[in-house]
C-alpha cells in the first residue's frame, strides 16, 4: 500500500488537561465567547507543527500559568461539525506542586474542586463533566508509550494497562 498516495482528512482537533490532585480537578471558568461564565477543563485547538500533548501542556499554561507533563489519555469524545470530523482528547496531566495558578484574559477564575461541588457548576460541555466525575471517583487512563516502531520524528503510543500496572510503572 502506497501511504504517501493515501488521501488526508482535516479535522477539528481539541485537546484538554484533567488535573487531579489531593481529591480535587482544576476547573478553569471561561472570560469570554460562548462559553462564558462556564467551568472546564483548561482546552484547546491544536496548532500546526505541535503534537496533541503539546498543546494540551500549552494551553494548560496559557489558561491557568501552571506547568506539567502529561500522564496518559483519559478520554476521547468524537463528532460530526458541518459534516466535517471533530476530535476531542482528554488527558491526564501531573503538575509541579511549586506553581501556583495565575490567571489569563481567556479565564475569569481558577479554582479546585471536590467532588461534592462540581454538580452545581455550569459546565463547558456535559462531556468534561463526565470527564471530571471519572477522575475523582475511578481515575483510569491509557498510559503513553514511547512509540513502538523507530522513527524520525517522536510519537506516543497509548494502551489500556491495568491500573496496577501504571502504579507500578509497567509498560503492558
Amino acid at each position: 500500500m502506497d501511504f504517501k498516495s493515501m488521501p488526508s482528512l482535516l479535522c477539528d482537533l481539541g485537546v484538554a488537561a484533567r488535573v487531579v490532585k489531593n481529591d480535587r480537578v482544576l476547573l478553569v471558568q471561561e472570560a469570554k465567547g460562548p462559553h462564558a461564565s462556564r467551568w472546564g477543563f483548561p482546552k484547546g485547538h491544536v496548532d500546526q507543527g505541535e503534537s496533541p500533548e503539546e498543546a494540551a501542556l500549552r494551553e494548560l499554561s496559557e489558561e491557568s500559568g501552571l506547568n506539567g507533563r502529561v500522564m496518559g489519555l483519559a478520554g476521547v469524545r468524537t463528532a460530526l461539525r458541518k459534516d466535517e470530523p471533530a476530535v476531542f482528547l482528554c488527558y491526564d496531566v501531573h503538575v509541579d506542586e511549586e506553581n501556583q495558578p495565575s490567571l489569563s484574559d481567556e479565564i475569569s477564575s481558577i479554582q479546585w474542586f471536590s467532588l461534592g461541588e462540581i454538580a452545581s457548576l455550569q459546565w463547558v460541555s456535559e462531556t468534561m463533566h463526565q470527564l471530571a466525575i471519572d477522575g475523582l471517583t475511578q481515575r483510569r487512563l491509557m498510559p503513553s508509550h514511547q512509540g513502538l516502531t523507530p522513527r524520525s520524528n517522536p510519537y506516543a503510543v497509548y494502551r489500556t494497562s491495568t491500573t496496577e500496572q501504571v502504579h507500578r510503572g509497567e509498560r503492558t
